[in-house]
């Protein structure tokens, strides 16, 4: 095992950080009235596909901290953590250099070390490590548990401190245990919070500690109304069902915003006092179930995270950003892709219908004679297809009352190359194409703010689109009105 915290590294890192909060273990939060989950709108921009497809893209969730030369530096790992430096949070396509390896056999991190969250404290950089030992993983047996890194060198090196965060449980054959898998936030209000997975029950638990002083032994664990279990070993309440779950914090409101799986696809919560989570009725993007074993015929979203698009921190403007691990339909173990998306978020002062939009982009590719209108990710994205067109947003979920329509994403290769469509359910398999997902739903009828949305077909190139105008922007000739989408 690592050594534990030492003294005077408690008081290294406590200078490094910033003055005292005093923060009690067992103090309750003051009262914090519920979000207004129904008055947050939402629109998702076209998806950039960053890096990939390789096996070991990325398998957690990425972290990025601001570069003392206006650079950014974000943090994928594989088992071992690597760093990649871009112009912005989103570019990172370039080298990855390791930063951090496996710990020791034998100590609780032998089977790896990745990095879920870097935080800038003055000038060291704070890391929340989630670590594995005891793994099987063709057996699905790994052991979980959390530990503290500072780096001083804008997370070149680590300096790995010790374990903050650990299960009830012990290793077990055939089994996952522990807890981790945590993303961690400064709420502003004097602790950092780390919202965990607990395998044992599926669970979302949270735990926090003082920005002063977060090292080993300092954290404690939300249980039963009060913030009193030790983080090391100590007992927590399940909040919600735990996977796909990553925090940041909107300042907007100053709530915490967590993604999270909902009927439909992924969804937001948000929280004001850190534990009552209240999610957003409308998914932030429409995912058919997707399955772990690879290949599969579904696409799968892994490691949902939050960050802010100008500074890349998880403290967020009105303009976000979205990362995520991305396998397509179809797609083996070595096809995985990382995915950004900018999100644009505002708040009325009454709800708002519908919440969600996500953009259908058009993207066109010469050499494979190829016009694919889709709302998810396109691998070779400005490189063999460019974006051409926007055509307005698609609702993540049908309509209650105005009569909607869903759209299904469909391929054929038939043409001698793809041959990519928009379609309602039930048409792509009466026609031999294949689905690749449910891409949204738009309305029946013209409704105020929305756009015609027309199936198209080139009978040169042999491809058919998306457009909103009758004459389908003279690329080719109209095949139906497939109904309207949002304009903005």
């Amino acid at each position: 095992m690592m050594r534990a915290l030492l003294p005077a590294a408690v008081l290294l890192l406590a200078l490094v950080i910033g003055p005292p909060a005093s923060p009690a273990a067992g103090a309750q939060d003051g009262a914090a009235g519920p979000p207004c989950a129904a008055c947050v709108r939402i629109r998702v921009g076209p998806p950039h596909v960053a890096r990939g497809p390789a096996a070991d893209t990325i398998d957690n969730r990425l972290s990025v901290i601001r570069l003392s030369d206006g650079r950014f530096r974000g943090f994928i790992a594989h088992g071992e953590t690597r760093a990649v430096d871009g112009r912005n949070p989103a570019d990172m396509s370039g080298p990855a250099r390791l930063v951090l390896g496996k710990g020791p056999p034998g100590s609780y991190a032998s089977c790896g070390q990745w990095l879920n969250h870097a935080e800038l404290a003055g000038a060291t950089v704070l890391g929340l490590v989630h670590d594995e030992t005891a793994c099987n993983y063709q057996a699905g047996q790994t052991h979980k548990s959390m530990s503290l890194a500072t780096s001083v060198d804008q997370g070149l090196n680590w300096k790995v401190l010790g374990q903050v965060i650990t299960g009830t449980d012990t290793p077990t054959a055939g089994k996952n245990t522990g807890e981790g898998d945590c993303t961690l936030v400064n709420g502003q209000d004097g602790y950092y919070y780390a919202y965990c997975f607990r395998p044992r029950d599926g669970g979302l638990i949270v735990a926090r500690a003082g920005v002063s002083d977060p090292g080993p032994g300092h954290w404690f664990k939300y249980f039963q109304g009060r913030w009193d279990q030790p983080g090391l070993g100590g007992d927590a309440t399940r909040l919600m069902n735990g996977s796909g779950v990553g925090v940041a914090r909107w300042t907007t409101t100053g709530d915490l915003v967590l993604t999270g799986w909902v009927k439909g696809g992924l969804g937001l919560f948000l929280t004001a006092d850190h534990t009552t989570l209240t999610a957003l009725a409308e998914p932030l993007l429409v995912l058919d179930p997707g399955e772990w074993k690879r290949p599969a015929p579904s696409e799968l979203v892994v490691y949902p995270v939050l960050r802010d698009a100008g500074n890349g921190s998880n403290q967020l403007s009105n303009v976000w950003l979205l990362a995520y691990a991305y396998w397509p339909p179809g797609g083996g173990h070595a096809a995985e892709y990382l995915v950004f998306r900018d999100i644009e978020v505002s708040l009325a002062a009454s709800p708002v219908t519908p919440q969600v939009g996500v953009l259908l982009a058009r993207w066109y590719s010469a050499g494979l004679h190829d016009r694919w209108s889709t709302t998810g990710p396109v691998p070779g994205n400005d490189t063999a297809y460019k974006l051409e067109s926007r055509s307005g947003y698609l609702m993540t979920v049908a309509e209650s009352v105005k009569p909607t329509i869903a759209l299904e994403d469909c391929v054929s290769d038939r043409p001698g190359h793809p041959d990519h469509l928009l379609a309602e359910p039930g048409f792509c398999e009466a026609h031999a194409y294949q689905r690749l997902r449910t891409a949204g739903f738009i309305y029946r009828d013209q409704q105020p703010g929305t756009v015609p949305l027309y199936r198209c077909y080139n009978a040169r190139e042999q491809s058919h689109f998306a457009s909103n105008m009758p004459d389908c922007e003279a690329l080719g000739a109209p095949e139906k009105l497939l109904g309207y989408a949002l304009a903005r």
